[in-house]
């Protein structure tokens, strides 16, 4: 949101409420939850003016990404964190060491019902799956801003700045679907039928034309592959499409400030080969595979976005499977592993030794593998 730490409001506001906290939360956790946010965005040059006045955007001045109803002022709704200051001298947040995030709530998956999400930090990226928000009224952006199949707080979502190119696009974590051969674009915007399924995943439907139909598995990540989220897409088609299918978006620039370079190993660069594509930066890795059946035909591209697009970094780099699909009788099966790890603030780029993990595959369960064979 343009609001920036507005979000951190919610600490102070349990300090407020004078709320007895439930273990493993103690009042320095909290302490440390609130100023680790109020320190990221007074690092984060680009969210001030050079009078020091708030800019309309997120880590930078993007107006694509707002609302109508956005002005110079919006911005200030940050204030809503200083709550804490009403705190009288004697509450013991102010006596509180600064602790770090509880080592018990790490490496975890919560489904969360009333949303229907799945809110993850498994190896050490948080992110939710996300099947059953959207909007109920018009707002700009609507399909990227809650219709999209995931969104992460290191990496940040994207927002279109228009609808011609998939550059323009900017399709993270979405299943893009054109029925004119890649002049036009749909995404996911209004879902119907979402549900957790058995405590396991989320499933739901969109119809994105009268004769399409799409059925979307969200799986989340497991021990034995924390760094890869399964997508399973059931597709039924009375038109021909290109499918374009977004990973996570990065940041898509080098040590030397330069695009992205074609590069191997755990290098900073973009990788493309067959059914798999993903970027490794100063801001960690992301990539895409395909485990759909051979005859899909899905192809992997480090698509490099347009310019303002993605809320945090201004130019990104975006992990893409394509393909093109004929109008057919039988569902169309496409099947996603997504692998994301970010940097952490005391390291340029993901953690040593991340390729391993890049050479697991997420297992499809078994009920929905019956599904597809």
């Amino acid at each position: 949101m343009t609001y920036r730490w507005a979000m951190s409001s919610f600490w102070g506001a349990l300090a407020f409420a004078d709320v007895e906290l439930p273990a493993p939360l103690t009042w320095g956790v909290i302490k440390g939850l609130q100023l680790r946010n109020l320190r990221y965005w007074a690092n984060q040059p680009g969210a001030y003016n050079p009078d020091g006045t708030l800019t309309i955007g997120y880590c930078y001045p993007n107006q694509s990404m707002t609302e109508n109803y956005n002005s110079p002022g919006s911005p200030y709704w940050c204030c809503k964190s200083y709550v804490t200051l009403a705190l009288p001298e004697t509450h013991p947040f102010w006596a509180a060491e600064e602790e770090p995030y509880p080592a018990t709530l790490r490496n975890t998956v919560k489904f969360l019902k009333n949303p229907l999400h799945i809110a993850t930090n498994f190896g050490g990226h948080t992110y939710l799956l996300s099947s059953g928000q959207q909007c109920s009224y018009p707002v700009k952006q609507s399909a990227a801003k809650y219709g999209k199949l995931a969104y992460s707080s290191a990496f940040g979502y994207s927002v279109p700045v228009g609808n011609g190119t998939l550059e323009e696009l900017g399709g993270d974590n979405t299943l893009a679907l054109s029925d004119d051969g890649g002049e036009t674009w749909k995404c996911r915007r209004e879902t119907k039928e979402a549900r957790i399924e058995n405590g396991k995943w989320l499933r739901s439907m969109w119809y994105p034309w009268k004769d399409v139909e799409v059925e979307t598995w969200l799986v989340p990540p497991t021990e034995e592959a924390p760094l890869w989220h399964l997508r399973v897409h059931r597709i039924k088609t009375g038109r021909p499409l290109t499918s374009a299918e977004g990973g996570f978006a990065i940041y898509g620039q080098g040590m030397d400030e330069r695009a992205l370079e074609p590069a191997s190993g755990e290098n900073f660069g973009t990788f493309e080969h067959e059914k798999v594509a993903r970027a490794a930066s100063k801001a960690g890795v992301s990539g895409i595979a395909d485990l759909s059946l051979p005859d899909v035909g899905r192809k992997g591209r480090a698509l490099r976005t347009d310019a303002n697009t993605n809320l945090i970094v201004a130019r990104a780099v975006l992990p893409t499977l394509l393909a093109e699909h004929a109008p057919r009788t039988s569902d169309i099966w496409l099947v996603t592993a997504v692998f994301a790890l970010p940097s952490v603030e005391s390291e340029i780029g993901a953690r040593a030794g991340w390729t391993a993990e890049w050479e697991k595959r997420p297992e499809i369960p078994v009920d929905i593998l019956k599904l597809i064979v």
